[in-house]
């Protein structure tokens, strides 16, 4: 069995709500080049676990390691930095786009903040790799977020992300809107895009089925722990 080096790590992770715990003494890892699933019903912890992976939220104790460092913890802010390793794809993929802007603008505003290219040729070829990518023609950046559908809302937002080159993309019940097949696709996309880069996929769902059929290694909520399932 080749075992493969942790990129993420959570250790004695709680988090609490009121002084209601969602979940303590969590622990988990992350290896480089996997599809790992979190699942359980809902209001459970699973997105909260997403939030405090992506800096939204901070544990109250407890703490999670990007490459063997301290990302967060109870005690140290997040590094906003290193973190932008960690990119997620909401249920909602319309929540990310402004409704009254254009696709191509809302991407190219993303890449000139964040300086991913240089010069605007360079601008126009990483826009076209990254909707070569996920699978949309270029048309689809003429139009508004309301002009499009769920299936390919959900694709453009992948494709942002990806432009941060993630070494974790989560899905959290990302697909969960979308029809069977649609929900497939855009699942074995993210998987294929990821594997070229051997980033590590974070599918969190209320699915059972779908995680089972999907992930190398699976973590399961139960009564405010996290355990980690045979597979």
């Amino acid at each position: 069995m080749v075992v493969l080096p942790v990129m993420i790590e959570g250790k004695n992770l709680k988090k609490a709500f009121g002084g209601k715990p969602v979940f303590e003494h969590a622990d988990f890892v992350i290896p480089d080049g996997t599809t790992v699933g979190v699942y359980g019903p809902s209001g459970i912890g699973k997105s909260t676990l997403a939030k405090l992976l992506c800096g939204v939220m901070k544990p109250e104790e407890g703490e999670i390691l990007l490459d063997g460092e301290t990302l967060v913890s109870a005690a140290l802010p997040y590094d906003r930095k290193r973190g932008l390793a960690i990119q997620m794809v909401y249920q909602q993929p319309y929540s990310s786009l402004d409704p009254s802007q254009k696709l191509l603008r809302g991407f190219r505003e993303l890449i000139r903040y964040h300086h991913f290219a240089k010069t605007k040729t360079a601008e126009e070829s990483l826009i076209e790799t990254l909707l070569e990518e996920v699978g949309l023609d270029r048309g689809i950046l003429n139009h508004l977020p309301r002009q499009i559908s769920g299936g390919e809302a959900q694709r453009i937002a992948i494709a942002r992300c990806l432009l941060f080159q993630p070494r974790l993309l989560i899905l959290d019940e990302a697909t969960s809107m979308l029809d069977v097949s649609t929900q497939a696709n855009v699942i074995a996309l993210v998987k294929r895009v990821m594997a070229k880069k051997r980033g590590s996929v974070l599918l969190i769902s209320h699915d059972k089925a779908l995680v089972d059929t999907l992930c190398n290694q699976i973590y399961v909520f139960d009564n405010h722990t996290l355990k980690e399932k045979e597979t």
